[in-house]
């Protein structure tokens, strides 16, 4: 069979079609007319030129649609490499997480957390101080940030400014691992944690407070679900959270749900702001839940 021939010799050959029919057609019809002799120049020139025009803009169309294939077909290879990149880099993410889940922490640590209910979402902030004292050692390791749960928005590190802080002797790179409606992070320490490090993380969960303002109650659950190597139930040797509310006329409430740990009476800071402390001093890889109502209307106006 012979070959189909290219596009560009498709055009040229059609292009060259029709430049002889139109020079044809106007030779015979100057003379049959007997059109003077410099009229009918002028009438081929013109013909040649609308040719020779018609050429070049064919021909640009023609580089165009070569150009926007080979876009397409770039497009798909770059889509296709991508997706593999995508799949690749999901495999190493969940490989971290299943050898993080089996590991039980070669340490032990003091945990301070302070929530604080914003008067608006923007202010929603959490605060979270440790102390890890490393048994031998800890390089690495996973926490969830307290997060919004009551939309199916995806949550990501940048979504609430997440930063891991070591003052002294390092640094902490925090890389996510699952980024949903139940945030992780991979904390890495650099160098190794070898003696007792103090360091915290900082994030603003946009929002987090937003159903307690609007209605005056919500909760907070944290699960203490990390048995030490050593055999010891957790892996914190104390715990202790400080709620934060909005100055207002009325205290505020916090109840944890199973009576675990003590709960001190709400007492204004310096700022005026009410302050709830609860404390766990022998915490033992439990389900917290906490209930907290705040009077609804936002700070008292004096």
């Amino acid at each position: 069979m012979p070959d189909t021939p290219s596009k560009s010799h498709t055009l040229f050959r059609g292009t060259l079609n029709i430049a002889v029919v139109l020079l044809g057609l106007a030779s015979g019809i100057a003379q049959l007319a007997e059109v003077p002799t410099r009229i009918a120049q002028w009438a081929l020139t013109a013909v040649f030129l609308a040719c020779l025009l018609y050429f070049v803009v064919r021909l640009w169309q023609l580089a165009f649609v070569v150009r926007i294939r080979q876009l397409d077909a770039d497009l798909i290879d770059a889509a296709k490499a991508l997706s593999l990149q995508r799949a690749g880099h999901q495999h190493y993410l969940e490989a971290i997480q299943r050898i993080s889940d089996r590991e039980k922490p070669l340490f032990s640590e003091t945990l301070e957390v302070l929530v604080t209910v914003g008067d608006d979402d923007e202010s929603d902030r959490i605060v979270e101080k440790r102390v890890t004292t490393p048994d031998p050692l800890v390089t690495h390791r996973t926490m969830r940030p307290i997060v919004p749960t009551d939309t199916d928005r995806l949550i990501r590190l940048d979504d609430i400014d997440f930063k891991a802080l070591r003052p002294v002797d390092g640094s902490i790179t925090a890389l996510p691992l699952e980024q949903s409606r139940l945030l992780r992070v991979w904390l890495i320490f650099d160098p190794a944690v070898t003696t007792p490090t103090a360091w915290q993380v900082e994030y603003r969960p946009v929002g987090l407070w937003r159903p307690l303002r609007e209605r005056g109650w919500d909760q907070l659950v944290w699960e203490d679900r990390l048995p030490a190597a050593s055999g010891a139930p957790s892996a914190f040797t104390r715990f202790e959270v400080t709620f934060s509310f909005p100055e207002s006329d009325q205290p505020p409430s916090v109840k944890e749900r199973q009576g675990y740990g003590r709960i001190a009476e709400p007492e204004r800071d310096h700022r005026g702001r009410w302050e709830v402390i609860w404390r766990d001093e022998k915490p033992a890889g439990r389900r917290y839940v906490w209930d907290l109502t705040q009077a609804v209307g936002g700070p008292s106006r004096r």
